[in-house]
C-alpha cells in the first residue's frame, strides 16, 4: 500500500545546499531528497532556492504554498504525487439490489475514499523552509471523503400501487405473476423512454400465457395472456403517484373491477403499448410482487417534489343495451348446454363518461395543483346470454 523511496540508501543525506524530506506515515518515516527526481531547476529557480526572503516576498502576492513550492522546489511536487498515488484510497459507491417479488431493495454502503490534505502538506513545507529547516520533517495530514449520494437517497420509493386478483382464474393468475417476473428489477436510465410491450413481451404460450378472459370488441372473450393489462395498470398508477411523464397509454372499452374508471391502462401486443419517460435526473427501478395474490408495483428513484393522489370522476352516464343471445359458446369458454338451453353470462351494465384528476401537495399538506389528465368514455354492456341452437 504504501510507497518506498528510490534510493538504496535512505539515511545518506546529501550536502547542506539541498533539502531533505522526511516523511511520517503510519509510524514510518521515508526519506527524499532532491536529486531522487532528477531535476533540472533554472538560475533563477536557483536563486529562490537559496533566498529565504524571496521565498517571502512570493507569499506576499498572495501566491499559495503549492504555487511557490511546484516552481521553486519542483521536488515537492513530486513527493506529493508519489505519496498520493500510494496512499490515496478511492471511495466506493453504495449498491443497490433488488430482492425479487418483495417490493423491496437492499441497500448495500459503500466505502469512505481517503486523500491527502493537500492544503496543508504544501503549507507546512513552506513553513519549515522560511524558518530556515534543511531537513523538512513532515506528517501528512488524511481527509476522508465520500462525493456521491448514498443508495438511500439516489432510490428512495416515489409511488406505489396495488390491485387485487384473488378471485381470478388459475390462467388469469398464471399471466400476470409472468408479467410482473418480467418488469420486477428493471432499471430506467435518465431520459430513457420505456415500453410495457418490449419488456412483457408477446403473449403467447412459448412465453408462458395461458387464456382467459380478455376485453375484445366491447365485450369479455377467452385470449391468451388475459390479466396482463391488470399489470399495465398498476405500473401506470404507479408511475403517476412517482410523477413520471406518460407518454402513450390507452382505456379500455368497458371498465374494469381492479381499478377506478379514468385510471386503467390497456395494453395489446403489437397495437396498444403504455410507454413511460424517466423525467427525473437520476435512475429509476421499478420493483414488482405477485404475494398474497395482490398485484403490486413500487417505483425507487429521487425523491419527489410532490405528494401526489389520485382522483377518479363520473360525469355522465350511458344506459344499458337490452340482452344479447350468444349462439358461439366456444368463444367464451366450455360450457356444456343442451340444445335450445340457455345460460345468462353477464348482466347488463350501464357506460359512463370519467375524467382523471392528479392532486399535487407540497412538503406542508398544501394542495399546489389539481391537474385533470384523462377524459374516458366508457361503452354500456349488453347482458350476455349463451344459447345452443340444433
Amino acid at each position: 500500500m504504501f510507497f518506498y523511496p528510490n534510493c538504496k540508501n535512505e539515511i545518506a543525506f546529501a550536502s547542506a545546499d539541498f533539502y531533505e524530506y522526511k516523511i511520517n506515515i503510519n509510524n514510518k518515516t521515508y526519506f527524499y531528497k532532491e536529486s531522487d527526481f532528477n531535476l533540472k531547476l533554472t538560475d533563477i529557480q536557483r536563486k529562490y532556492y537559496h533566498d529565504k526572503n524571496a521565498i517571502k516576498s512570493l507569499k506576499n502576492i498572495k501566491l499559495s504554498s503549492e504555487e511557490i513550492l511546484s516552481y521553486i522546489f519542483p521536488e515537492t511536487k513530486c513527493i506529493y504525487d508519489r505519496v498520493l498515488k500510494n496512499i490515496e484510497i478511492k471511495e466506493v459507491d453504495d449498491s443497490v439490489y433488488v430482492i425479487k417479488n418483495k417490493c423491496k431493495l437492499e441497500y448495500i454502503a459503500g466505502a469512505m475514499g481517503k486523500t491527502i490534505n493537500k492544503q496543508h502538506f504544501f503549507d507546512e513545507i513552506l513553513k519549515q523552509i522560511c524558518n530556515g529547516g534543511k531537513i523538512i520533517n513532515l506528517t501528512p495530514e488524511f481527509i476522508e471523503f465520500k462525493h456521491g449520494k448514498s443508495a438511500r437517497e439516489l432510490f428512495t420509493k416515489k409511488g406505489c400501487f396495488s390491485t387485487g386478483f384473488q378471485s381470478s382464474s388459475a390462467e388469469r393468475k398464471n399471466n400476470i405473476k409472468i408479467a410482473l417476473a418480467s418488469l420486477d428489477g428493471l432499471v430506467i436510465d435518465e431520459g430513457e423512454i420505456f415500453s410495457f410491450n418490449e419488456i412483457v413481451g408477446e403473449r403467447s404460450e412459448e412465453n408462458g400465457y395461458k387464456e382467459a378472459k380478455v376485453i375484445s370488441k366491447g365485450t369479455f372473450v377467452m385470449g391468451l395472456g388475459g390479466g396482463v393489462c391488470q399489470v399495465s395498470t398498476t405500473l401506470y398508477n404507479a408511475c403517476l403517484l412517482s410523477g413520471l411523464e406518460i407518454v402513450e397509454a390507452s382505456s379500455h372499452s368497458l371498465p374494469v373491477s381492479y381499478v377506478e374508471p379514468s385510471f386503467d391502462a390497456m395494453v395489446s401486443f403489437g397495437s396498444t403499448d403504455l410507454k413511460i419517460r424517466n423525467n427525473t435526473d437520476g435512475k429509476i427501478i421499478i420493483t414488482t410482487s405477485s404475494e398474497n395474490e395482490i398485484c403490486k408495483i413500487k417505483i425507487y428513484g429521487l425523491k419527489n417534489k410532490y405528494k401526489i393522489t389520485r382522483q377518479s370522476e363520473k360525469i355522465a352516464i350511458i344506459s344499458a343495451e337490452p340482452d344479447k343471445i350468444e349462439t358461439e359458446i366456444s368463444k367464451f369458454g366450455e360450457y356444456d348446454l343442451e340444445i335450445g338451453e340457455e345460460k345468462r353470462l353477464s348482466y347488463p351494465k350501464d357506460g359512463f363518461v370519467s375524467r382523471g384528476y392528479l392532486n399535487f401537495y407540497n412538503e406542508e399538506g398544501e394542495l399546489v395543483e389539481r391537474k385533470m389528465f384523462r377524459e374516458n368514455r366508457y361503452n354500456p354492456t349488453r347482458g350476455v346470454i349463451l344459447k345452443r341452437e340444433e
